[in-house]
């Protein structure tokens, strides 16, 4: 009979959760299309920003997050993965707002074949009378179709 501490049950859990978000990508060599969604085809598609994380607000942290997924004919969103982020928060959020965006609502077919995209995340904090999409960041991260996550320091 094997005995664990407490410790090491959730050193085990830890390392087997990592293990089982592994995921293989079904369409590993499907090229991107950039700026895939800025089509008209697409234009019912309700797009809203990721929350911007507390934790990045509480620091007034900036950054942003590319993501890249594959959108297929029944408008399902698969191979969500990270291109480049500035924050494992920023990661998790586009991730997130990705997957919540009403996929089901538009028709199917839109496209006859699954298209892989990327959409890129800004987090930024609005400056005074400065809107985020007219500063420069600090940050960069690929990616043409931009949305802009906007945080208010306290």
């Amino acid at each position: 009979m094997m005995k664990y501490s407490f410790a090491g049950l959730i050193g085990l859990f830890v390392i087997s959760g990592c293990a089982s978000t592994t995921t293989t990508a079904e369409y590993p060599n499907l090229p991107v299309t950039d700026n895939e969604l800025a089509e008209a085809k697409w234009a019912e598609l309700e797009r809203f920003p990721a929350r911007y994380p507390k934790q990045a607000v509480i620091n007034s942290l900036e950054g942003c997050a590319t993501v890249e997924y594959v959108i297929t004919p029944d408008n399902q969103v698969q191979d969500i993965s990270v291109v480049e982020s500035t924050d494992t928060h920023f990661s998790a959020a586009a991730k997130d707002v990705v997957t919540n965006w009403k996929w089901s609502e538009l028709p199917n077919n839109i496209v006859s074949e699954p298209v892989k995209t990327q959409t890129r995340f800004d987090f930024c904090m609005d400056k005074g009378n400065q809107a985020c999409d007219t500063i420069e960041p600090e940050y960069s991260c690929p990616g043409e179709d931009i949305i802009y996550s906007r945080g208010m320091a306290r």
